[in-house]
């Protein structure tokens, strides 16, 4: 076992599990000494479906064999890919009976996500063609289940919740040769592509790319492509059953953000779109017809490293257009670029199953890079997606909300003791889909304005509240009659470490975190008191600084705002207050480069600077004309705007931009 930051093939979330690479013997120990753990393939699922505190690899699991050669029946370990598949078969005469955009999943993965292809509408998913599986549960556990089983079933497109597959045996299909009759035509706009697939539906295999930037009367233009297997008469090669090749090209590096953007999107969609084999027929091997991508190792990295989404939902059929034409019209509108955006038709499926994905209806995916606006585009797509009956894929989602999941699918399989993944915990945690927000030091006079002017505009919302004056905060939710909406947790910044005990015990995962924790040590106090000094440290700097470390490392899955409590002192160091600014400024500076780093992940990252603020902390400072109280600071709060810097009004902004630029003989005098 080893400790390993991992990520799927999004790069989002990036995730540190215990790794387990078990031989097939080993197996059933490593479920046993795992409190918490999923099964692992090629780490082609998109978001976080593959990802536990203990992650158990099937990589090593290649054996494959045939159990009757002349029906095409084979048995491989769930480790095995297709790609290795396709190399032992296609030169035998048979093919993957179902297939995705990709070959590189291995076939664990394919049963647990239950995978569909460009046939799905003639010949459905992967687990219509299997004939049964061996799936572990427990240490001591080895059911072989075949599609009469009711756990057959759950364990179809069950995302790996009910055990560990540890084979499958499947059907190939025949094929004479390695090659498609591939057909492409343009399509105008939305309303052509769908008539295209109406008219092509006895065609084994159909899909369309779309240029998802498109406006006006051109929305939804795209290209419509359709293909079946070359007969051996129709190919004049002499390899007729020739293998695909290996990749030869590699992106080694992230690609810098800016380089995918409206602009080069755009004008990719005119080139593919344009492009003479867009409109006409001809003749192609099976590899760039059904894995075009995956003739560029590692392609995922053109995203850069915050990555991207895949959203891939289906609406039922007599709905699929108007809802199709809503998404592209959201996402036209807010110009997140999709380059490769793929809409394929589905045929009946298994609606009985638990987790199961496809309906009768179209399917549309996008791949979307990580911004900060992607996220509430997201959720409006979610809205319309809810509004049609329709279904956001598991396999590729990495941010769906729990009480969207419950509306979309009614019922998870009966998960094996053990098994847990992050996507599923966050899918089925409705608390995670609550507002929420920690507050961390609670009993301070900012904090509990803030308290209440976030339960008064989010009255479902929870609060944890932080404090070492457990009685002080008791007394606060009791005389505000908050008791019931607020949990009371204690903790003392100066023992950090309690810390990585607390935020893993946090009773809900925050939207919000509000540090506003602060100890105000006057320069005269300070001199020559080390133990002052580091208690102002650790208070004002440090320990806030650790713990939303720990935050970020382990509960940062729902959470979208960071506010910290900074300081007009933190601006510049001044005579008056040196001390206490120095530690101010290590928080105000950490806030702005963590603000940097977060952007693109949908986390906005603020520092409070209050100036002047009657507070039992200043309650020793000569009362001013211009100073603020805490109310009006929590009312800066929540304004909810982006701005790093966060004032309570116009004139300690004003004073701040001062102090910033002022010359030294101004700030001598401070």
């Amino acid at each position: 076992m080893k400790l390993r930051k991992i990520h799927s093939w999004g790069i989002f979330p990036r995730v540190l599990v215990n790794e387990k690479d078990p031989q097939e013997e080993d197996i059933q120990r490593a479920i046993s000494t795992s409190d918490e753990w999923i099964a692992r393939g090629n780490g082609r699922s998109y978001g976080d479906a593959s990802l536990s505190n203990t992650v158990i690899n099937s990589r090593h699991l290649k054996g494959m064999s045939w159990v009757d050669e002349s029906q095409g029946i084979v048995k491989c370990q769930s480790g095995v890919l297709l790609d290795e598949v396709l190399k032992w078969a296609v030169p035998q005469g048979y093919f993957l009976p179902v297939s995705p955009g990709t070959k590189f999943v291995t076939i664990g993965g394919a049963f647990a996500s239950d995978i569909h292809g460009k046939n799905h509408h003639k010949e459905g998913v992967f687990s219509d063609h299997v004939h049964s599986i061996t799936l572990i549960q427990g240490s001591n556990q080895l059911t072989e289940l075949s599609p009469n089983d009711d756990l057959f079933d759950q364990t179809a497109g069950g995302m790996g919740l009910t055990g560990f597959i540890l084979d499958v045996t499947f059907r190939l299909k025949p094929i004479e040769t390695a090659y498609i009759q591939s057909e492409a035509k343009r399509a105008p706009n939305l309303k052509s592509l769908f008539q295209l697939f109406e008219q092509n539906e006895e065609v084994t295999y159909t899909m369309a790319w779309i240029d998802c930037l498109k406006q006006g009367n051109s929305a939804g233009r795209g290209v419509f492509i359709k293909g079946e297997h070359a007969l051996e008469t129709e190919v004049n090669k002499k390899n007729k059953l020739k293998l695909h090749p290996e990749n030869k090209f590699n992106i080694p590096f992230y690609f810098p953000k800016w380089i995918l953007n409206d602009l080069s999107i755009k004008l990719f969609n005119f080139l593919y779109y344009f492009k003479p084999s867009s409109n006409q027929k001809k003749l192609v091997h099976y590899d760039p017809f059904f894995y075009p991508l995956d003739g560029i190792l590692n392609w995922n990295r053109m995203y850069g490293k915050n990555g991207f989404l895949q959203y891939q939902f289906v609406l039922p059929k007599d709905v699929s257009y108007e809802g199709v034409k809503q998404v592209l019209s959201i996402i036209a509108q807010n110009k997140c670029a999709s380059f490769l955006s793929v809409l394929k038709l589905f045929g009946p499926s298994h609606e009985h199953r638990y987790l199961h994905f496809p309906m009768k209806g179209y399917t549309l995916a996008l791949d979307i890079k990580i911004s900060s606006k992607v996220w509430k585009v997201l959720e409006q797509i979610d809205a319309i997606v809810l509004n049609y009956g329709g279904k956001v894929y598991l396999t590729k989602d990495a941010r769906m909300k729990a009480d969207t999941f419950h509306q979309m699918y009614s019922s998870i399989p009966a998960q094996m003791t053990g098994v847990n993944s992050l996507q599923i915990k966050r899918l089925n945690n409705k608390k995670m889909s609550q507002k929420s927000m920690l507050v961390i030091g609670g009993n301070s006079d900012i904090a509990k304005a803030t308290i209440k002017a976030y339960l008064q505009k989010y009255p479902e919302a929870r609060v944890i509240m932080t404090a070492r004056d457990l009685e002080a905060a008791n007394k606060f939710v009791s005389e505000n009659q908050i008791a019931e909406k607020v949990d009371i947790v204690e903790l003392d910044l100066l023992k950090s470490n309690s810390f990585e005990s607390f935020v893993k015990n946090l009773p809900v995962e925050p939207n919000w975190v509000f540090v506003s924790a602060g100890l105000l040590n006057t320069n005269s106090d300070s001199y020559g008191d080390e133990m002052l000094v580091d208690q102002a440290i650790n208070v004002n700097f440090s320990s806030p600084v650790m713990l939303l470390n720990l935050i970020l490392k382990h509960k940062s899955t729902q959470l979208k705002r960071i506010i910290g409590m900074s300081s007009i002192a933190a601006l510049k160091g001044r005579k008056s207050n040196y001390y206490y600014g120095a530690t101010k400024a290590g928080f105000h500076q950490f806030l702005f480069g963590l603000r940097q780093d977060l952007s693109d992940k949908g986390v906005t990252v603020q520092a409070i600077s209050p100036g002047v603020v009657r507070t039992k902390m200043t309650k020793d400072v000569p009362v001013s004309k211009v100073e603020c109280t805490p109310e009006d600071i929590a009312k800066s709060i929540m304004k909810e705007s982006n701005k790093f810097e966060v004032y309570p009004n116009f004139f300690w902004w004003a004073i701040s931009r001062v102090i910033k630029w002022a010359p030294e003989f101004i700030i001598k005098k401070l």
